[in-house]
């Protein structure tokens, strides 16, 4: 057993297991995937996410005198977990102040995070509230795992610095504030005063919205007391610490050594910088340090003005008022000014796109982040994206493609047909069924000999799962795609005679014809995949995009997912033409609200495309690439973390130049043919899209 546990272990080696381990455990199929360079971290760490695509580190070090795959067996159970116990079914309009919101899950999540003076610190409370409540609900429901979850909080807390408030506030999270520093500390137990309640059984997202609401308001007020009373140059001295510890958290928990050797440093190697660090770390009171009561008539006024809600002004009269300052050390005190970088996530993903409206529907638009590798942070709200309609055409142009390829539709079809038979899976905890399930019946007879009521669902049966993919394509319409496909020159056959001019009038065409372009090749593409797909019966939706400038970015709707292929998609599909340039970054961003209520387990996106990201003002020198391809990289791995798998063609020779910098050599295609498109992109779809 020892020589086991000293192994490392690969993610790769287990990942079956834990996906079949997860499949027993909740009703959803969730999906495990590898994240590069991560190191352990507590579970808390890891941001709230849609998606039901679970990320772990790809290979880990034996952890103590346990085997390493205990941490991927938790660690995929408490992500689990936050679906299957309501983390996301969270409705803005049921906090109070909010009730004329439609936002849910994790929209709902991030506006009611937003609403507060400092975001960081609210979300770190909300993420540990959710770990305290997801934790307990876990250890009661499944009694095998709570010796392995208390192994992993004790073994991954144990590298954080003890004598940190925030490992703290952490321990007091994992209800350990009787162990190490944290045992008697006054800090401690007032900590663990606000996250007992979400320890018991009843207790459900809405328990931590109101306990992370009056945790906040404690913090903000011992904050304001210790910039108060703390010197500035100390203070300076602690927020450059706890800021290296941030970074440390943000790329997963590291070796006490390590955390010791790096004390003092700047800790500028990464990490997402916030504007308020400067202002707090120089000892300056922060806006929200004085409050006052405000009446439910005055916070409804205010949300309805357009006003952010700031939960530190309200009315919040909690327990925590017991604590006094006087039982804070003066370096404690400095401490939490900077409490919520050391309660860090692991890559913080940039915020979704936050809908602007405005009084007609052609100015209203989406704003989002851009990645800017240069300063190694994200340009806040620095695009703006529009959505456009196709008017469409006369149906000409689709009805044309089908003409052309009438041969190879068939064959597409037959190839499709072949691989749209239903799956099976199994589903376990059934009344009857066809097997019985061997563990829920131990699991039923050592409940009985416990003297509990046993769990009657010990049952199993193969159950017929049908393809449940989405897939979106995403065409670029850059003005590049207007250039015409070279063809071979007209060879010479017998049949021709230079000499007969009534053959050579017959052969010239009675009016000009435009010649084929990258763009018409791209749809027809599109055209054969839509004919296809409506035979496999898969969700998908057509959307293009161009623009010009950051200000004026353009997707275009050529088809949604509930929508069907009526003749209007398909003169839409005509209608698509060249336009301006190749804004990669904050389309691919857009696609995350495209995918926003799509409900299928399998989710994909196909980018065509003829060339690199590129615009007038996309970087900071016109003359280089590397700007736009470095924000689409990172654009696509956004895009991953949320659970749609992004995959990248090209007609572009010198593809595999740029593409290899933007995603693995495993997502991405170069076809050198342009004309073989259409025939190639059904083969692309079938080996690409998993389900």
């Amino acid at each position: 057993m020892n020589e086991i546990a000293g192994k490392p272990q690969e993610l790769y080696a287990i990942k079956g297991m834990l996906t079949k381990f997860m499949r027993m455990l909740f009703p959803l199929e969730f999906r495990v995937d590898s994240a590069q360079n991560a190191l352990p971290t507590l579970p808390f760490h890891y941001p709230l996410m849609p998606g039901e695509m679970i990320y772990l580190p790809e290979r880990l070090e034996p952890l103590g005198d346990n085997q390493a795959y205990d941490y991927y067996l938790v660690t995929s159970a408490h992500l689990a977990a936050r679906h299957d116990f309501g983390t996301f079914k969270l409705k803005l309009a049921d906090i109070p102040g909010f009730e004329e919101r439609g936002e849910t899950g994790v929209e709902a999540i991030d506006s009611f995070v937003a609403s507060f003076d400092d975001p960081a610190l609210a979300g770190a409370l909300m993420r540990l509230a959710e770990a305290a409540r997801i934790d307990a609900e876990l250890m009661r429901r499944y009694r095998g795992l709570a010796p392995r979850i208390a192994w992993l909080n004790r073994s991954l807390i144990g590298r954080l610095q003890p004598e940190a408030l925030s490992t703290m506030l952490v321990r007091a999270s994992l209800d350990m504030v009787h162990e190490g520093e944290a045992a008697g500390h006054p800090f401690a137990e007032m900590a663990a005063a606000y996250f007992a309640p979400l320890r018991e059984a009843k207790a459900d997202v809405m328990s931590s919205v109101g306990q992370v609401t009056a945790m906040y308001q404690w913090l903000q007020e011992l904050i304001r007391q210790a910039q108060e009373a703390g010197d500035a140059e100390g203070l300076s001295e602690e927020a450059a610490r706890m800021r290296n510890d941030l970074i440390k958290g943000m790329r997963g928990a590291e070796s006490a050594e390590g955390q010791a050797d790096s004390e003092g440093e700047s800790g500028e190697d990464g990490g997402e910088p916030d504007q308020n660090v400067n202002l707090e770390a120089s000892g300056k009171q922060s806006k929200g340090g004085k409050s006052r009561g405000l009446s439910p008539e005055e916070l409804r006024k205010l949300i309805e003005s357009g006003a952010e809600l700031k939960p530190s002004q309200s009315d919040g009269s909690t327990e925590g008022e017991g604590m006094y300052l006087t039982q804070l050390t003066n370096k404690q005190m400095s401490e939490l000014e900077q409490m919520r970088e050391q309660l860090g996530e692991i890559g913080p993903m940039t915020a979704q796109g936050r809908l602007m409206m405005a009084r007609g529907k052609q100015d209203s638009y989406y704003a989002y982040d851009e990645w800017d590798y240069v300063l190694g942070d994200y340009r806040r709200n620095w695009c703006r994206l529009r959505e456009v309609q196709l008017s469409g055409d006369d149906g000409d142009f689709y009805a044309n493609t089908l003409l052309r390829y009438s041969e190879l539709l068939p064959i597409i079809r037959r190839n499709f047909q072949r691989i749209r038979p239903a799956s099976y899976r199994m589903v376990r905890g059934l009344e009857d069924g066809e097997d019985i399930d061997l563990d829920r019946m131990i699991e039923s007879h050592v409940s009985r000999r416990m003297g509990e009521i046993p769990d009657q669902r010990v049952y199993k049966a193969r159950k017929k799962e049908a393809r449940d993919v989405a897939t979106l394509f995403l065409l670029d319409m850059s003005a590049s795609t207007d250039e015409p496909i070279h063809r071979e020159p007209r060879t010479y056959t017998e049949d021709d005679d230079a000499d007969d001019w009534m053959k050579a009038w017959q052969r010239r065409p009675q009016s000009a014809q435009r010649p084929r372009r990258i763009i018409d090749v791209n749809k027809e593409a599109l055209v054969i995949m839509a004919q296809s797909l409506e035979e496999l019966g898969d969700s998908y939706a057509i959307m293009g995009f161009s623009g010009h400038g950051r200000d004026n970015v353009e997707f275009y709707v050529i088809k949604e997912f509930e929508q069907e292929l009526s003749d209007e998609v398909k003169a839409r599909v005509g209608a698509v033409e060249p336009k301006r340039s190749t804004r990669m970054g904050a389309a691919i961003r857009h696609v995350r609200e495209k995918f926003k209520d799509v409900s299928s387990r399998a989710k994909h996106v196909i980018l065509l495309s003829d060339g690199f990201p590129q615009d007038f003002d996309y970087g900071h020198d016109r003359r280089s690439n590397a700007y736009g391809i470095q924000d689409t990289m990172v654009a696509l791995k956004e895009l991953e973390l949320a659970g749609v798998l992004p995959f990248c063609i090209t007609v572009d020779k010198t593809g595999h130049d740029y593409l290899r910098q933007m995603c693995q050599s495993s997502r991405y295609l170069v076809i050198e043919d342009i004309t073989s498109l259409p025939r190639q992109l059904p083969k692309v779809y079938e080996q690409v899209v998993r389900w």
